[in-house]
């Protein structure tokens, strides 16, 4: 479905259709021509551009993100080609180029740059999508000029298309570089090793860090089966990650298993209590987790409350719907899946997000606190949730987001979304949960999660280089999220690795990893070129 996103303008962002004169007030000019309607028709080479390259593969036609025109870069032969403007009398200090972009899904090598402004170049890729993008890219210009390129190399056919350039005063950057890391302390006491690009083992959360990684996020288990993801892992990892310099994000799921949006099952323990009592519990046990951390030095940066919880939290008390869900109970081995109707009840989720978000600024008022859901391109789904969150006045300071691109998806779904609820409701936003696979193939005897070709992502292979291009481009998409909104991403266990008994079932040693084809680390235990994407 064709959309038209409108972002309203602020002080701090200005869309310049002027020429390269001085403007007024000290800001810095705009590009001649930046919709690529001044010529009023199709045309080889727009007014106030020059061409590079194979010039008849740079001309304007019809179709344009916001206007009537584009430019497209495209040729029946294999081709190089550049589209540029100097921009002149321009304001020293941090700019942003940010242009809406679509491409096609072959072989194409395209993105914009600013170069020749002072300092080194800044490029941002073209991300495969469904529907018009838009992308950004920042540098510091030192001198008073700066060059827009507007680029692709690709096979015959390919094509590019930019359109409504701007260039903006300030920096486009993502301040959460992370990855989940929760597998990783079951990992190494099962056996598991990590190892630096030469293969010498090393600790894989200073092998991340050496890559850009400056968050991690840590799941917590009430009472698991196996005694992983509990409270005293959650404060052994954090400690590790404190001593490396990196933040962390601490993951509470408020069950005894995986909770996620097919079951978020009362922990065994605080079955059967009112709801009074199981609020009591849930406050209690919130707090207690952020005491433990504040007394050993560790208070988290941010926190969430709950894992995924579109379908609402403690199912035996605040669902969001009204039904029955038949799941892995997490309680027996062989697996039982367990049948459990519920009723919608948002006030009673109001009540209890409400209490954990008192509790967590009780003990650490500078911690974040996250609201995080499923789907991030389902923007229907985000003003539904939020929506009835909102209208009882439930307090939360970030709205987190999983975003896997076989499952979510495009990434115009994603940008639409992000932009949308970061404007909609006030809020900064995250991608807390992404991946994509660099192969199909197994290490273990456990089928992959993602395992035929036909789940791919159009555009992106199941290769280490699909791999990196999908992360780059996911982050590239949270990187433009208007007004600074999109905070950074994080990649989805990235250290789970397959090591014999660290499964997905923490009641059998003898489960399989249906990820391992998805961490950062690839078969021989070395880092994946994904990882080199951990760039602000």
């Amino acid at each position: 479905m064709l959309r038209k996103l409108f972002v309203m303008c602020s002080s701090m962002v200005l869309l310049l259709t002027t020429g390269t004169a001085p403007a007024a007030g000290g800001q810095s000019p705009g590009p001649i021509n930046p919709g690529f309607e001044k010529d009023g028709a199709p045309v080889q080479s727009p007014s106030g551009w020059t061409t590079s390259g194979m010039s008849d593969a740079d001309f304007t036609e019809a179709g344009g993100h916001a206007g009537s025109f584009r430019l497209t870069q495209s040729a029946g032969v294999p081709f190089q080609v550049e589209t540029t403007q100097t921009l002149t009398h321009v304001t020293a200090g941090w700019h942003t180029l940010r242009v809406w972009v679509w491409r096609s899904t072959g072989q194409n090598d395209a993105w914009i740059g600013l170069q020749d402004c002072g300092g080194p170049s800044a490029q941002t890729a073209v991300p495969v999508a469904s529907w018009w993008v838009q992308v950004v890219v920042s540098t510091f210009v030192h001198g008073n000029s700066c060059t827009i390129a507007l680029h692709t190399t690709a096979a015959a056919g390919q094509w590019t298309r930019f359109d409504d350039v701007e260039f903006v005063p300030g920096a486009a950057r993502l301040s959460i570089l992370g990855a989940d890391v929760s597998s990783l302390a079951k990992s190494e006491d099962l056996g598991g090793v990590y190892r630096t690009e030469s293969g010498t083992p090393g600790n894989a959360l200073a092998i991340l860090k050496d890559h850009g990684l400056n968050w991690v996020r840590l799941r917590v288990f009430v009472n698991p089966a196996d005694g992983y993801h509990g409270t005293a892992e959650l404060l052994t990892m954090a400690r590790r990650a404190k001593k490396l310099g990196l933040k962390v994000l601490v993951d509470l799921h408020y069950s005894d298993f995986w909770a996620d949006p097919g079951k978020q099952w009362t922990p065994a323990a605080w079955q059967g209590e009112t709801f009074a009592q199981v609020k009591k519990t849930f406050v209690d046990y919130t707090r207690g987790i952020m005491m433990a951390l504040r007394a050993q030095g560790t208070p988290p940066d941010m926190i969430q409350l709950g894992n995924e919880i579109t379908p609402g939290m403690l199912w035996d008390y605040a669902a969001t719907w009204t039904g029955c869900s038949t799941a892995d109970d997490g309680t027996s081995e062989p697996p039982v899946n367990l049948t459990v109707c519920h009723t919608e009840n948002w006030n009673q989720l109001a009540e209890l997000l409400t209490a954990g978000y008192q509790a967590v600024k009780s003990v650490s008022p500078r911690t974040r606190v996250m609201l995080q859901l499923d789907a991030g391109g389902n923007n229907g789904t985000y003003q539904w949730w939020f929506g009835n969150i909102t209208s009882r006045n439930v307090p939360f300071d970030v709205i987190g987001a999983s975003y896997y691109g076989y499952w979510h998806g495009s990434l115009a779904d994603l940008q639409y979304n992000l932009n949308d609820v970061s404007a909609r409701y006030g809020k900064d936003v995250v991608v807390v949960e992404t991946a994509y696979p660099f192969t199909l193939a197994n290490d273990d005897n456990t089928t992959n999660v993602i395992w035929d070709p036909s789940q791919l992502v159009p555009g992106y292979p199941a290769t280490p280089a699909g791999q990196a291009a999908n992360f780059r481009d996911v982050m590239s998409i949270v990187r433009a999220v208007p007004n600074g909104r999109g905070l950074g991403v994080f990649y989805w266990d990235a250290t789970w690795t397959a090591v014999a008994g660290n499964g997905w079932s923490p009641r059998n040693p003898a489960s399989g990893n249906a990820w391992e084809n998805q961490a950062l680390f690839d078969f021989k235990d070395r880092p994946l070129p994904a990882m080199d994407d951990f760039v602000p």
